[in-house]
């Protein structure tokens, strides 16, 4: 890969659930991925429709209005109940930048930003697979 490839992407240090990281790690020997490219592939899936649907969330533009007003992050819990682990995940710079725009805007932690993001396109990737094989399963004589 050549050096302007390599910088073109940002590493962010998540702390997770020990269970989410086990998860995403798990699933990426089972299926044959790296895991950083899983991660990157599960943080689209699950940006793809909450950043489709910004424009006309009401919730969303009143976080955006508070924090403008307030001018600073609200108070956002760390990731607890349980033991945590640091995840490795290396994003294109838009990307990132879109995310840390996000959470700045609506008042988040990057961080639970990320995990929260990590866990649904978890949940979106299995149900797509798990779609896919009842596909084939259809098919079959």
């Amino acid at each position: 890969m050549s050096q302007k490839g390599h910088r073109a992407y940002v590493r962010w240090k998540i702390r997770t659930h020990v269970s989410l990281t086990h998860q995403c790690r798990q699933l990426a020997e089972q299926e044959g991925w790296e895991t950083a490219d899983l991660l990157r592939v599960l943080i689209l899936l699950s940006t793809t429709p909450k950043f489709l649907s910004l424009p006309g969330n009401e919730r969303f533009q009143k976080q955006v209005e508070l924090r403008r007003i307030a001018g600073k992050r609200a108070y956002s819990p760390r990731v607890g109940g349980g033991y945590t682990e640091l995840l490795s995940v290396r994003l294109p710079q838009g990307l990132s930048r879109l995310i840390t725009a996000y959470a700045e805007l609506t008042g988040q932690s990057r961080n639970v930003l990320v995990v929260w993001l990590l866990e649904t396109g978890l949940l979106i990737y299995l149900k797509a697979e798990n779609a896919f094989l009842e596909a084939i399963r259809s098919l079959k004589p």
